[in-house]
């Protein structure tokens, strides 16, 4: 009996290790982990998909990225992730972070090429060392486990930057506003928001901030919530330009005071579509962007890598039913 056992063990571990073999597949590229995807990731898709951060699952190491590797090869080729509602080709934006025709090529050619870990040869793969984010602005608000809103006062200041450092991994973006008016937003993985050298936008009375969340995924590992924090990059003088936000309707005349377009957040049901574009006397039109199946969760303001000249009846024209907050700038008022 016990030779026939043995014969039978022996058997069973040829037939798993040849099944272990065989479920790798076999090399057929010389992009790697180590030298080319863990950057793509570090990049791309690690400002959120970092252990607890605000997506589902961690990529930042081989052991971690392996079992999605299909699915992010899917996400990245369709555009799907990183979230980013903004068509490629119509309009450039500064705080654009979807990966670049290069960077998807070589993801697609490391998943198909069989998910290489490293070249052969070369030193043992070690991740690197996480950078700590700097800590610069002044905490202004705390926003409990759980709160969907929260305020606070603010006394009368200039401020040229935001961050928020939630601490639900669930909340993908928040709007902050204060009595004068609406600051800006931040959705999860953006860094530090900046608004142009030299300028500054008021704030004063109460601050403001309101959250969205997502519905945590069956996968998920459980979380305690900790308080979310809103810092502000105070100004000590006033800015030589003076920034703020207005609410349009698409295709109505502006008749504020003339100044630079440097940020727009288009707002309409979940869903929605629109292609915007500028109109101004004596100039051609330009193109500012296709937003395309807008999701409230991810209220993003999408920043123009380039400012635009908006002067009196210029009209911010779009071929569907919309609004717009734009963020402007101008000689200091």
């Amino acid at each position: 009996m016990r030779p026939a056992l043995g014969a039978f063990f022996t058997a069973c571990l040829v037939v798993l290790c040849a099944r272990s073999t065989a479920a790798h597949d076999p090399i057929t590229t010389k992009v790697t982990f180590a030298r080319e995807i863990r950057a793509i990731l570090s990049t791309r898709c690690t400002p959120c998909h970092a252990p607890g951060g605000s997506a589902p699952m961690a990529l930042t190491t081989y052991e971690e990225v392996r079992p999605w590797a299909r699915a992010i090869k899917e996400q990245v080729l369709t555009r799907r992730m990183p979230k980013w509602h903004a068509a490629r080709g119509f309009g450039a934006f500064k705080n654009d972070p979807t990966l670049t025709p290069i960077e998807m090529a070589l993801i697609a050619s490391w998943v198909d090429g069989g998910l290489p870990r490293n070249a052969p040869g070369a030193a043992a793969d070690t991740p690197p060392a996480a950078s700590a984010r700097p800590k610069i602005g002044l905490p202004v608000l705390t926003v409990p486990p759980g709160a969907s809103a929260a305020s606070a006062p603010a006394r009368r200041r200039w401020i040229s930057a935001w961050s928020f450092d939630p601490g639900d991994p669930l909340i993908t973006s928040a709007t902050i506003s204060s009595d004068a008016g609406v600051i800006g937003t931040w959705v999860a993985g953006d860094p530090v928001v900046s608004l142009p050298a030299g300028s500054g936008m008021r704030v004063s009375g109460r601050l403001h901030l309101d959250v969205q969340r997502r519905e945590a995924a069956d996968f998920e590992r459980p979380f305690t919530p900790k308080p979310s924090v809103l810092s502000l990059w105070p100004l000590p003088v006033p800015p030589a330009r003076s920034a703020w936000t207005e609410r349009v309707v698409c295709g109505a005349s502006r008749t504020g005071l003339p100044a630079e377009l440097i940020a727009v957040r288009p707002i309409m049901p979940d869903g929605g579509s629109a292609r915007i574009w500028l109109e101004r006397l004596g100039a051609p039109r330009t193109v500012i962007g296709w937003f395309r199946e807008i999701e409230s969760r991810y209220a993003r303001a999408y920043w123009l890598a380039r400012p635009a000249d908006l002067p009196v009846e210029a009209r911010l024209q779009s071929d569907g039913r919309c609004e717009l907050e734009i963020t402007l700038i101008n000689a200091r008022r």
